[in-house]
């Protein structure tokens, strides 16, 4: 592909990513979140492997910003056990970030990408109960309601 095309894919990723956060609920953007924490970790691995140490390093900043925004928005007060753990979790996850970058170590960014994705199985699960129920509460409507 060339560089035209390439930045045209971009822009329509970006612009289908924005529609998607414009209308998510929180648990969904929670998801959208793992997803870009994700898929940051896996271009890290890629660049490290080529030896683009920049884009590496960039790459892993922005998965580590991702992980401390999902952290900042913990409940500790009323998440109790739940919210702690996770946010142990999530200061783990930091912790391994920033080991990967300075060691260049690809079985760490490995491990953080295998716990992202475990926990974002749970979160997407989550999302789609609240689909599901939503549909169901909307589908029980009369129809002239949901013509309204």
């Amino acid at each position: 592909m060339n560089m035209l095309t390439d930045r045209g894919i971009e822009a329509y990723r970006l612009n289908q990513l924005e529609l998607s956060i414009n209308s998510a609920k929180p648990v969904e953007l929670i998801v959208v979140l793992y997803d870009g924490a994700i898929e940051s970790v896996r271009r890290a691995a890629v660049l490290l492997q080529s030896g683009d140490v920049p884009g590496k390093a960039r790459e892993i900043t922005r998965a580590t910003n991702i992980v401390s925004e999902l952290r900042a928005i913990l409940d500790l007060e009323q998440g109790g056990e739940v919210a702690a753990n996770l946010a142990a979790l999530y200061d783990y996850l930091r912790g391994q970030l920033l080991q990967a970058n300075l060691k260049n170590s690809a079985d760490t960014l490995d491990e953080v990408a295998t716990l992202l994705s475990t926990l974002r199985g749970a979160w997407g699960e989550l999302a789609e109960n609240e689909r599901v129920t939503a549909r169901a509460a909307g589908g029980s409507k009369p129809v002239a309601a949901r013509a309204g």
